[in-house]
């Protein structure tokens, strides 16, 4: 999968503070698993070109989450060595229980990019599943794969000196232990979210941050995280499914282009040092779905009477401009017309008399805070700071925020060089890793996106010839194969290889050892 030397680039610029230190920039719009995994591969194969060269090619990735891990799954394939240093004791500790929450490789990039319910990576691969599922899969992947190829220390770095040769990370340890590394990749993601006055709300990963009661709920804030939340009163954690297939619908029809050239217009008129746009964007507040495309969101609605939510936002618009457009169609949809249930409130969040109250810029203010309220249920969504300002300074956060206005174009990545990491029989690029690690992978993600669309893949039988080039074949029965047409599943791509509907080839068996 190509992707061009400019867009790699821009990962590269938007990420550098010096030649030997780089950080996952917090501050790029549209932050997903996926996204942050095509960038850690981006930025890997540009480090390498630029600074790593023979004798100088060791690696120290602090932060071992998606983007850490793929990043060090990346540097090692292309021959360097790593170390990976994590001062969590359990892996994924953020999504242990979020199983309310179901992950899409990149809906969130639609209309720019068609939906996909797996993901196109050479390694570290997953399908359109709850979190818990998505992240036992990369740790199935990274055991099986690379966890002999890289040294893991378990520890917090206490700092970075970065004009020593080579660099020198020191940890918080008892002996104050010191390491060196050619380059220094952070990749520590977000701390804590931000909370407001005693208006304590569960973290967005949180099982109790569903929302399950009656009554009437409100939503503070319209990122992604406001939107997904200000719908799962809803649509529950269908809210992804139902993104997919609205976006599979309208691509098809003549609202793609429109939602495409409105978010280009934004684009342009983003207000400085903000993730704001100028434009009010009336086009979202008055849109309306087609009935046939409305339909076929009506299956999801979880509650009858549908609940009230008030979505209160300080954005110019509840249609944030850093909000995913089919998180906005979606809000749109039940914000006008007649599946109205969402209210839209512009104001902020204040503290009057010592209690959360919610200030709206005309009208009157109202208490929040139980037990003065009318919300069963206040969700915060402000957003999360930086992990990484615990071991920057100010000054480094603030050229990361300039570095992500100035480099805008390492948001979207189309896909990744496949020429830089490349499966052969003997593993990918420079790491000597067992094909069954590739055939595992590819049958855990065929196996997450049967469950989510409800497709009997009992038939798929992966062969030599699938690997090698040939496209995996998946004969699903008529109703099935109907159904994933109307998704638009197939073709698909699976990491590196493409399934197809059509009868399998069960004459040529793989050999799974090493």
């Amino acid at each position: 999968m190509p992707i061009d030397a400019e867009r790699s680039a821009h990962v590269y610029e938007a990420c550098r503070l010096t030649d030997n230190l780089f950080v996952f920039n917090p501050y790029l719009p549209q932050q997903n698993f996926y996204s942050q995994q095509l960038r850690a591969l981006a930025l890997a194969g540009e480090i390498s070109d630029r600074h790593l060269a023979p004798g100088h090619r060791s690696v120290c990735v602090v932060g071992a989450g998606v983007a850490g891990r793929t990043v060090a799954a990346a540097f090692r394939s292309l021959g360097a060595g790593v170390t990976i240093v994590d001062k969590e004791s359990v892996d994924f500790s953020h999504y242990q229980n979020a199983t309310h929450r179901e992950l899409h490789p990149n809906i969130i990039f639609w209309p720019f990019q068609e939906p996909t319910p797996a993901t196109e990576l050479p390694f570290m691969n997953w399908a359109q599943a709850p979190v818990t599922e998505v992240v036992d899969a990369m740790k199935k992947e990274w055991e099986e794969g690379f966890a002999k190829h890289v040294a893991f220390i378990r520890a917090e770095v206490d700092e970075i000196d970065r004009t020593a040769t080579p660099i020198e990370i020191t940890l918080a340890d008892a002996k104050r232990t010191v390491l060196k590394a050619d380059i220094c990749v952070l990749a520590t993601g977000f701390a804590a979210e931000r909370q407001f006055g005693n208006l304590q709300t569960p973290a967005y990963w949180s099982p109790s941050s569903i929302i399950e009661s009656g009554g009437e709920f409100m939503v503070s804030g319209s990122g992604d995280g406001g939107l997904i939340d200000a719908l799962s009163p809803i649509l529950g954690k269908d809210v992804t499914k139902a993104a997919h297939i609205l976006a599979a619908r309208l691509s098809k029809k003549p609202m793609k282009a429109d939602v495409k050239a409105i978010e280009e217009e934004r684009r342009a008129r983003v207000v400085a040092g903000t993730k704001d746009s100028q434009d009010l964007c009336p086009f979202y507040s008055a849109v309306h779905l087609e009935d046939e495309d409305a339909e076929e969101i009506r299956p999801f609605v979880k509650r009858s009477p549908v609940p009230a939510v008030t979505l209160l936002h300080e954005s110019n618009s509840a249609y944030s401009f850093s909000a995913a457009p089919i998180n906005k169609l979606l809000l749109s949809h039940f914000s006008n017309g007649p599946a109205r249930c969402v209210t839209h409130v512009k104001g902020s969040l204040r503290t009057v008399d010592n209690r959360a109250t919610m200030v709206p810029d005309a009208g009157a203010s109202e208490c929040i805070e139980p037990p003065t309220t009318r919300f069963a249920k206040v969700m915060v969504r402000h957003g999360a700071p930086p992990a990484a300002q615990s071991i920057l300074d100010d000054a480094d956060l603030a050229r990361l925020g300039e570095l992500s206005f100035e480099h805008l174009d390492a948001a979207i990545l189309p896909g990744y060089d496949s020429t830089k990491y490349g499966w052969t029989r003997k593993g990918v690029g420079k790491t000597a890793i067992s094909m069954k690690v590739l055939v595992d992978s590819l049958e855990r993600s065929l196996d997450s996106i049967s469950r989510a669309y409800d497709l009997d893949f009992s038939n798929v039988r992966l062969t030599r010839m699938n690997i090698e080039g040939e496209p995996i074949k998946v004969n699903l029965p008529p109703a099935d194969t109907k159904r994933a047409e109307s998704f638009d599943l197939f073709p698909l791509m699976v990491g590196p290889v493409l399934v197809e509907l059509g009868e399998p080839d069960t004459t040529r068996d793989i050999d799974y050892e090493d």
